[in-house]
């Protein structure tokens, strides 16, 4: 009987099976993280910060829930020069952008918080006077407790219904910030008074009637 030879070409296509070919497992590392937390925009001066990462259903189509102020919808939305995707909806306060360049692009459950990445597993809305923290991009990471719910806000373009109104500080260029209740998402950050250095209030939209409008799923981990 001839002993058994395990050919090389056998042995390359399992390994291939196995680990993926080199140049797939390696463009998938390249793939910059998608998530809450990044500036975006859409030329001139129009930007925004990144919520939370969302889909349609699973596997879907990938979307950002981002503060206000990205673009119209339409408009293409950008990470310095890098095509992130295209604002689908715009309201005062909130973006949604459908992420339609998925070469780049890796989506992530997670914000960055006071110890590293926050992964996110969940939205339960938190209750009044639960705590709760959001990480801004002037200002990074600061908490606070819930204070009212059902608030509205008057701006000169609009009024934003259904608000929760925080004890965390906030300060211009904060805007779009994720909330959070431990590892629940809560809301984008609205605006506020006062600053982080002889304190104030915020306020937040919440974040399950967002995704309940447009149809979509928070990405937990």
């Amino acid at each position: 009987m001839r002993p058994f030879r395990f050919l090389p070409w056998l042995l390359a296509a399992v390994l291939a099976l196995l680990l993926g070919t080199p140049s797939t497992a390696l463009a998938a590392e390249q793939r910059a993280p998608l998530g809450g937390g990044l500036t975006l925009h859409s030329g001139g001066d129009h930007r925004c910060t990144t919520s939370f990462a969302a889909t349609d259903r699973w596997p879907g189509e990938w979307y950002l829930v981002a503060g206000g102020g990205c673009g119209r919808p339409g408009d293409t939305v950008r990470s310095g020069e890098r095509v992130v995707g295209m604002v689908i909806a715009a309201e005062t306060g909130i973006t949604v952008i459908h992420v339609t360049n998925t070469t780049d692009w890796k989506l992530v459950p997670w914000i960055s918080g006071p110890g590293g990445r926050l992964t996110l597993t969940g939205s339960a809305e938190a209750p009044i006077g639960a705590s709760v923290c959001r990480t801004g991009s002037t200002t990074g990471w600061h908490c606070g407790v819930i204070q009212a719910k059902n608030q509205t806000i008057v701006y000169p373009d609009g009024r934003v219904h259904g608000v929760t109104r925080t004890s965390v500080c906030a300060e211009p260029g904060d805007g779009g910030a994720p909330f959070v209740h431990s590892d629940q998402a809560q809301g984008v950050l609205l605006g506020g008074s006062g600053n982080c250095a002889a304190g104030g209030s915020s306020y937040f939209v919440p974040v399950n009637p967002v995704l309940k409008r447009y149809g979509l799923i928070l990405f937990t981990g």
